[in-house]
């Protein structure tokens, strides 16, 4: 499971444009649905993707179910190069969507 209050500080550290989405969101929102990662909806900015990239980099970031015998590099450029990204790290399960599925991206998440 996540450690939510960390990632949420490490996040807002670093200024990382976002909205909690999924199991988390609903939760703030009252319900009883359990999760174990974090859902954020992300700005697709250069500058944003630095900041995501640095923020997350110390935490060891690596796409769940990717063989540990192939390496990956996490940076701003990973970032350019794909929009969503199924993550563990060592604070848990976080999932960055830059495009979420019947809403679209970030701004129309925030709509």
């Amino acid at each position: 499971m996540i450690e939510l209050e960390p990632t949420l500080r490490l996040l807002f550290g670093q200024q990382v444009e976002f909205v909690i989405i999924g199991g988390f969101a609903m939760n703030l929102h009252g319900s009883a649905h359990v999760t174990f990662d974090l859902d954020v909806c992300y700005e697709r900015s250069r500058a944003n993707l630095k900041r995501i990239a640095a923020a997350l980099a110390p935490y060891h970031p690596r796409p769940r179910g990717f063989p540990e015998d192939l390496p990956f590099i996490w940076d701003e450029q990973t970032l350019q190069h794909g929009t969503n990204f199924t993550l563990i790290t060592d604070f848990g399960d976080i999932d960055l969507l830059g495009e979420v599925s019947g809403l679209g991206n970030y701004e129309a998440v925030l709509a």
